[in-house]
Parts: C-alpha cells; structure tokens; sequence
C-alpha cells in the first residue's frame, strides 16, 4: 500500500498528539507523510524523537508491504536474538542516520518486502567493495546546523527616514546588527563615528568615511555573515561530503548535480590566500602600536646619546640679542639641532615602516604619527594614530564586506544543494554499513525456495570468535538428501546444540529482513514466524508450565513458521515432557512448518510421536588427555549421539587395566544396556 494513498494516523501508533507534531514540524500533513515514506530520519527525529521516528518508519513500511513489524519474532527470545543481530549490524554504521536507519529494518514473512532488501543488499555490498574503505570520511558526515547568527559588531544600518527605518526593521535585520535613524547630516556623522562601516538607506547628503548608499536590502548584501555562517558552522561535514562525493563520482557510483559549483565556492570561502589583503591588515592592526613604541624609544635613546656628544656655540651678536630676549638661546639651539632631530626622526619612520612591510604611499601615514618636531623626548601623536587604526579598519571592514558579499551571493542559492548532498551521504552510509558488514562476516545471499526448510553450509555463528562452521539442514532444501521437516538433536553436553539453534535463528531472521546470511551456501523458505524458546533453567511451577503451554499453543496455527527449542523437556517430569514435545511435534509436522528441538529424551519423543520425526546428533569422537571433548559440529543425520558420561566411561575402559578396568566395563555396559 503505498504511502501517499494513507493519512498519518492510519500508520500504527500515529494518534492525534503525535499527527500534530508531525504537521507542525513539516507544515503539512503531505510533507510529514512524504518524510516519512522517504525515511527522513535526522528530520523526524527532530519532529518527534529518535525512539518515535524510529517506531514511526517501521510501523510505516509495515503498512506498506502488509508485513507488522511484530508478526515474525513470535518469541521474546526471538526478540532477543534480532537485537543481538541487529546491533551487530550497527556497529558498522558511521552516521547517526545509519544507525537509526538500521534500527528501523526488521524481518517479515512479505516476499515484496524481502525481494526489495535484498535488491537493497546487494546494492550495498556492491557498494562497499567499489568504494573501498572510506570509514573516516563517513564519520565526519552530520546533518547541517542551522543556528541563529552571530551579533554583527562595528556594522549599522542607518535610515534617513522613518519608513526606511520600519523597512530594515520589518525584514530582520535588527537581529542582526545596529539599526539607526538618522535623519540629519549632523546625526549621521555622529552615528557613522562609531562604527566601522555604516550602510545608509537613502541618500547620506554628503560623502562621509566609512558610510555607503545601500544598493540593495538583501540579506547576502547587508549582512553576508549570516548567509556564510552557515558554511563556516558546518565546514568539516561539508569538506568531507565534497570529497566523499567526488570520489563517488570519480568511482562512477553515483552522480551529483552542481558538486563542482559548491566546490569552487567553498573553496573560495575557506582558502586564506584569497584574504590576504585582510589578513595584512589584521596584521598591521595588531603590530602597529608596539613597532611605534619600539621605534620611539629607540629614538629618544639614540637622540639623548647625540645631544650628550654635541654642543651648541654662540656668537657675540647671539650674546647681545639674547640679552633682550630670552627665547633666542632655544631658536640658536632649534636651528643647529635640527639636523640630528631630522635624521633620527626619519629613521625612526623607517624603521617602524620596514618593520610593518608598508608599501608605497603608505608610509605617510607615520608623518602624523611621529611628527617632525624639535622637542625631547619625542612624543607619538596619539590622535593621529588613532586616526589610522580607525581608519584600517574601515578599509578592512569595506575590503571584507566585498569579499563576503560575492562569497555570499554565490552561496546564497546553494543550502538546498549542501543538504541535498548531506541526505544522500547519510543515507549512503546506510547502505555502506550493510555491505560492510555482510563482507566483514563474509555473508552469502540465501537462495529463495518453494518447499519449506532451511539449510546451509559453513554457517558461522555470528557471537562466536573464530566459530567452527556448520552444514545443517531442515525439509526438502535441496542441501542435504534428508528432507524431514522435524527433528530432534541430540548430543554431549557443550557439544554446540545451543550454538547451532541459535546460528539458524541468525540465518533465519538476516534471510527474512532480506539480508545476506552467514554461511557459504544456504537456502530457506519464508517463514511466516520464528518461535525460539531457550533452555529452561529448571522444572517450572505449576503457573510457569500454563504460561509455558499458552506460548507453545500459538505453534499449532496454520501460518507456516520455523520452530526452535533447547531442551524444553525441563518445563515437567521427563515423561510427560516427551508426550507434549511428541504433540508439539506432530502438530508442526501436520500444517507444513519446520521445528528443530534439542533434547535428551529423543528416543522417548519418537516412541510418542505419530509422525517421523528424524533423530540428529553431534557426535563426539571422544575426550583428549584433559578431558575435552573432540567433536565435529556440524550433526549427523539419523544418528543418536553419545551422552557425555558414556563418553568418560569409554575413555576409562581405555586407558585403565586390571580391576579397575573390569569395574569400568561393568558400569559402561549397564549404561548401555540402560539407554531407551
């Protein structure tokens, strides 16, 4: 059923509380279900939680395929092991998206279903082994942020008038930075004062520094802060999607349309060549106080030395004048210093010009700043210098403004491209994961069959280190002669019965979530359910055995399922417990299902049972000098297996003489001669 011929609240678990915030988060109920149908998954979480958005798409694709996400896994233990199955997945996933993605995957009894996850798979594993590992890439991949911009300082927009002032107002850019009034050439000088730059909306009357006519009110124009913010906020994620992509499409694994038109325009956004005449001033601003300090100081010192060596000499006609005025010694000293005060004076300008890299007609500046006079010490215009810092950082703030704004202007358009690009890498990562997973097991796609049955070889248990593989087999399979679709397995203790329960149920959920499977070869029916019911630590009470027998009742429905139990034979006393496993059995066997129990009572259980019920064993070779069993695990066919303690008595008769021997040969042919 597909999704856009439903509302939101026929998905199950959709009621009116979580419809409304669907809607409100996506701002119609169309665009809410067409996130959900496309799986969305960093948008609904932010909607309605990771746990909700989650239960959300499972429940979604569900009512899609007519496959409840619950059907299947008919047992907790089942349960269990899908979540084991399903974690392990995870792991493989570098994005949150992925994880969360994966979580939503669960195994069905819909062909329509599974036939697309496998489409799906085999897309992945394809995926995984073209691309290579690309793992560090995948993990620096986020979704986009989004935050309110920064406060921009030393910026204002003035209006010369008050509709101009309700104009910047009502498009939000008193959110952004200073928004004046001014409506006199007075008032607009004192206001441009205090800023760096200053944006007039209407005609200023005159030509002030710093103050510019506004030639438009876009937001990339009066504040390109806010649109590149947005880049700059997220520039890891966005370079590690620009290569990711790039070698994608140089892999020719997929194509993306304007990739190289970000690029560029990312690239000119992030390269610190392309501000160098910024980062000069910046430079220039933050070492031009100290260089004329340091030049200053140098200069008074070398000036005391010079005047310390040198003297002034005065005439006769001096002495008579300077009788009748008393200024006339500091004339007769200004003009025969001030050569030295020249010289040292201009070197100090060099000095302090050399030591800032000042170019051409910029070392006029300091003529201001250190002023041509004969006075000790010498003395900085401070005025004068602080005339000059404010006015580099006008010209910055006008050369950086410039830049911003052709920046901004050519990524203005290109938010929807960077997140379109982000959604298609998270959700390649999801597919990545699958197919790094199904190689990092080395997992096989399952053959689909007609009769019902599983089999396989080389399986591999999935929670065991360096496992054992196993080749096993259930009905008409084709993967073994025997076709019985019911049978017990028997064998030693710690022989790996459980282990082998368990690795079909793996197979069997991974076969029916679509997914590849671990073993060499393996071929499986769909199974409407999965029952699992794990070994029992004990005999039940009497309330435990009911709800025991409540849970086994549903076994007897006509939905065809895959039943597998681990010695149930503790639930009662053995002989009663060999009746019901019989029952159990013979109902399996009679709607067409497939059921594997291990147990110890296998003979009593055929003796009870009304149909063939085939008898497996993992047969141990025996026990090494420490006592370990030797054993191969995968079962033989129609074949009861020896118990460990006839095991240990064999090995005694063995490697024993005398009386000794003779004691344990009686005990070992009792035991025998004792087994049903």
């Amino acid at each position: 059923m597909p999704l856009d011929a439903v509302r939101l609240q026929d998905i199950p678990g959709v009621g009116p509380r979580l419809r409304e915030r669907l809607v409100s988060h996506f701002g119609s109920e169309e665009m809410a279900l067409r996130a959900v149908a496309n799986e969305d998954m960093e948008d609904l979480r932010a909607a309605i939680g990771e746990r909700q958005a989650i239960a959300t798409v499972r429940a979604a694709r569900g009512l899609r395929y007519r496959a409840s996400p619950e059907s299947f896994l008919a047992t907790d233990e089942a349960e269990g092991i899908y979540r084991a199955v399903l974690n392990r997945i995870a792991e493989h996933a570098n994005t949150a998206y992925a994880r969360m993605r994966i979580a939503t995957l669960f195994p069905s009894g819909s062909p329509e279903l599974i036939n697309d996850m496998r489409s799906i798979s085999l897309r992945s594993v394809d995926l995984r082994r073209r691309l290579g590992d690309v793992r560090e890439l995948l993990r620096r991949i986020k979704p986009l942020r989004r935050r309110e911009a920064q406060r921009i300082r030393g910026r204002a927009i003035v209006a010369r008038s008050p509709e101009e002032l309700a104009k910047a107002r009502s498009m939000g850019f008193e959110r952004l930075l200073d928004v004046h009034l001014a409506e006199s050439p007075g008032e607009l000088r004192d206001t441009a004062s205090g800023y760096d730059h200053v944006i007039v909306l209407g005609d200023p009357g005159a030509s002030l520094p710093g103050v510019e006519i506004a030639e438009r009110l876009d937001i990339w124009y009066i504040a390109p802060e806010a649109v590149l913010s947005f880049y700059t906020d997220n520039r890891d994620a966005l370079e590690a999607a620009i290569e990711l992509a790039a070698l994608l499409e140089e892999r020719e694994i997929e194509r993306f349309e304007g990739l190289e038109k970000l690029r560029d325009a990312l690239r000119r956004l992030f390269d610190d060549a392309d501000s160098s005449s910024i980062s000069r001033i910046d430079d220039l601003l933050r070492r031009l106080p100290q260089a004329i300090d340091s030049a200053i100081a140098r200069a008074n010192t070398e000036l005391r030395q010079r005047i310390e060596a040198s003297s002034v000499t005065l005439g006769g006609q001096d002495l008579l004048r300077a009788l009748g005025r008393g200024d006339l010694i500091r004339d007769v000293f200004e003009m025969q210093m001030q050569g030295i005060f020249k010289s040292v004076i201009s070197d100090a300008r060099a000095r302090v010009a050399a030591d800032l890299g000042l170019r051409g007609g910029e070392a006029l500046w300091l003529e201001e700043i250190i002023p041509q006079e004969i006075k000790y010490p010498i003395e900085i215009n401070h005025r004068a210098l602080r005339q000059l810092e404010l006015e580099l950082r006008r010209r910055r703030e006008s050369d950086a403004l410039s830049r911003r704004r052709e920046m901004a202007r050519s990524l203005m358009s290109m938010g929807a491209l960077a997140e379109d690009l982000m959604k298609r890498l998270m959700q390649l990562d999801f597919l990545y994961a699958i197919g790094s997973f199904a190689l990092s097991y080395d997992l096989t796609m399952p053959e689909l069959i007609e009769a019902a049955g599983i089999g396989f070889r080389d399986g591999r248990h999935l929670f065991i280190e360096n496992p054992e593989p196993v080749s096993y087999s259930l009905g008409a399979c084709g993967i073994s002669e025997h076709s019985e679709r019911a049978a017990i397995l028997s064998g030693v203790n710690s022989g790996g019965k459980t282990s082998l329960l368990e690795l079909i149920a793996q197979i069997a959920i991974l076969a029916h979530m679509g997914l590849p499977v671990p073993a060499s070869e393996c071929r499986i029916s769909i199974f409407e359910e999965l029952y699992f019911f794990a070994k029992s630590s004990g005999t039940l009470s009497a309330g435990a055995f009911e709800s025991t027998m409540r849970k086994l009742s549903a076994v007897a429905t006509e939905k065809q399922k895959l039943v597998l139990a681990d010695e149930m034979e503790a639930i009662t006393e053995p002989g009663a417990s060999a009746r019901i496993i019989a029952s159990i059995l013979d109902m399996i066997h009679e709607n067409g299902s497939v059921a594997l129990f291990v147990s110890h009572l296998a003979d009593e259980i055929r003796r009870f049972s009304r149909t063939a019920v085939r008898v497996d064993g993992i047969e141990a070779e025996g026990l090494d000098d420490e006592n370990n069993l030797m054993l191969s695990r995968s079962p033989r066919y129609n074949h009861l297996a020896r118990s460990t303690p006839e095991l240990i008595l064999d090995r005694l008769v063995r490697t024993t003489e005398g009386g000794e021997r003779i004691f344990y040969e009686s005990l070992l042919t009792r035991f025998r001669d004792t087994q049903p």
